[in-house]
């Protein structure tokens, strides 16, 4: 079995997120392992700040602002939130995207050579009626690596 060296782990600021992040810190402590957070600024989002936008006031810059806000934004919850709950004892960094959230992830598990990636099965709209959501299923039928997904109810 090939050593893990590199955790990512998908965080999308739900209710999930710090459960995950906890099961992602066991893994890496007992691993000797670092973690990878990625959240992701879904397209959808973006399109629909756009679609807000009254057309003669529209720009692309008004939009690259939204998404360089964001960023920094959710930067910023991912350094609060990662040291509450990752062990000290294990180091991590930090990448927030923008993009479709499933092909995101895969790239930075791509980018970053991780060995294994952390997701919950549930994120933030947690339809009760599926039992995984839209960008679950996508990770798990196009993730070249192992995925460890934290049933969380």
């Amino acid at each position: 079995m090939k050593n893990i060296q590199r955790i990512v782990v998908g965080i999308d600021f739900s209710d999930y997120s710090p459960k995950i992040l906890e099961y992602a810190s066991w893994v890496a402590e007992n691993n000797s392992a670092e973690i990878v957070a990625v959240n992701v600024i879904n397209q959808t989002r973006i399109e629909e700040v756009a679609a807000d936008l009254n057309d003669e006031h529209f720009t692309s810059e008004v939009v690259q602002k939204f998404i360089q806000d964001e960023t920094q934004k959710r930067q910023q919850q991912l350094t609060e939130l990662l040291p509450q709950w990752v062990s000290a004892e294990v180091s991590f960094r930090t990448v927030v995207k923008n993009g479709i959230p499933y092909e995101q992830i895969l790239q930075v598990v791509d980018d970053e050579k991780a060995d294994i990636l952390v997701i919950s099965s549930r994120g933030r709209t947690n339809f009760q009626d599926y039992m995984f959501g839209t960008t679950a299923e996508k990770i798990f039928r196009h993730s070249p690596i192992s995925v460890l997904s934290c049933n969380l109810l």
